[in-house]
């Protein structure tokens, strides 16, 4: 059964397109790529064509998400006219690269001259994408990009005033976390549910999904079918020094943020005034208030734990309050009765990546005694 779908920016915000760069009237001239994806484990090849308009020396450089050198392609070789290079997709140490983008840089030079072309030094920022579907009983969310595209996708319930516009309401479960993809018809794998698996958000009323997507640059290739490492622990471990000229803006949503700094970590709440109930598969709460431990988790933990944020408390779909992310413990107030209530948790950066988590409870009848209670 497909799922017709409200599109809300609540879930996401600061949408705009930028322009896109080609080739221009200079020495270099048109650049383009065979392919926008290939696969380095099964031996393919990303193929890179330029056309030099004068004699001179060329370096091709490729460089990842964050403007960290890769590996040099060509170094100050001769060229005139029509060349083309090569990459195979591995580092400088031969080793094959981490699924990701990757962008080409190219120099050229001559005795009374030099001429850079490096479109992925330029911002892009996202534009909205409507699903086209989602199909619940194959897990299936289709999308289609005009072009390769970084996308973040974000699933929840919104509360709409009486013109459609979004003014309320939780994310509850990030689907694809900035990740590239190739331009045309997509198709996410989704199951309709939170990541704890208690929550069939799908079902819930005010379902809504927001897919936003950052064109990547011309001369961006993406590399895929490395399941040996990611690209997110390699950023970590990187050493060097990024070429990209542009950085983040307190004005910029995600715009020019780096690896670590851009995808969400995972949060985990946990109620420290509750019982776990195995039978109902909720937390049973003594009091009028559940209070939550939070925890971050994940490779990008650390880096968004130093950014401007604040937690956004939820009942039903329903803010009932916000704080600074001071201590670890937050405090949500419950409805007064024993119906199931689901709380959700929105830790926002005011620079874009958003950690989330949803659990369901109810407060215990009077009487008797809820303690905590381990799952």
């Amino acid at each position: 059964m497909r799922h017709s779908l409200k599109i809300t920016l609540l879930l996401a915000s600061c949408l705009l397109v930028s322009p896109l760069i080609a080739g221009g009237a200079g020495t270099i001239g048109a650049v383009s790529l065979k392919r926008e994806t290939f696969n380095p484990k099964a031996g393919e090849w990303a193929d890179l064509a330029v056309t030099f308009r004068k004699a001179g020396r060329a370096s091709v450089q490729v460089v990842d998400r964050d403007g960290f050198l890769v590996r040099t392609i060509a170094a100050a070789k001769p060229v005139q006219g029509d060349c083309s290079f090569r990459w195979d997709g591995r580092d400088e140490t031969g080793r094959v690269v981490a699924d990701e983008a990757y962008a080409f840089r190219i120099e050229w030079a001559d005795a009374k001259g030099h001429e850079l072309w490096f479109p992925a030094d330029l911002p892009s920022t996202a534009v909205s994408i409507p699903p086209r579907y989602f199909d619940r009983r194959s897990g299936t969310l289709a999308y289609t990009l005009p072009r390769a595209s970084r996308v973040h996708i974000q699933a929840g319930t919104a509360v709409f005033d009486t013109q459609g516009k979004a003014i309320d309401g939780p994310v509850m479960k990030t689907i694809v976390n900035r990740e590239p993809r190739s331009g045309g018809m997509v198709a996410e794998h989704w199951n309709g549910f939170d990541d704890r698996g208690g929550v069939f958000i799908a079902d819930l009323e005010g379902f809504a999904i927001v897919i936003a997507a950052a064109p990547l640059a011309d001369g961006t290739v993406i590399a895929f079918g490395n399941h040996d490492r990611t690209f997110i622990d390699e950023a970590a471990k990187r050493r060097g020094t990024s070429v990209f000229s542009h950085r983040h803006s307190a004005a910029e949503h995600h715009g020019g943020l780096a690896t670590l700094d851009d995808v969400s970590p995972s949060l985990r709440v946990e109620p420290v005034n509750a019982t776990w109930s195995a039978a109902e598969r909720m937390w049973v709460v003594r009091g009028d208030t559940v209070r939550l431990r939070l925890s971050l988790g994940g490779p990008t933990a650390t880096a968004f734990a130093r950014q401007p944020s604040r937690i956004y408390r939820f009942i039903n779909g329903r803010q009932v309050g916000e704080t600074l992310p001071v201590g670890k413990i937050v405090e949500v107030p419950l409805r007064h009765d024993q119906s199931v209530q689901r709380v959700s948790i929105n830790w926002r950066s005011e620079w874009g990546p958003l950690a989330t988590d949803t659990i369901r409870a109810r407060r215990a009848e009077e009487g008797t005694t809820a303690s905590r209670g381990a799952r």
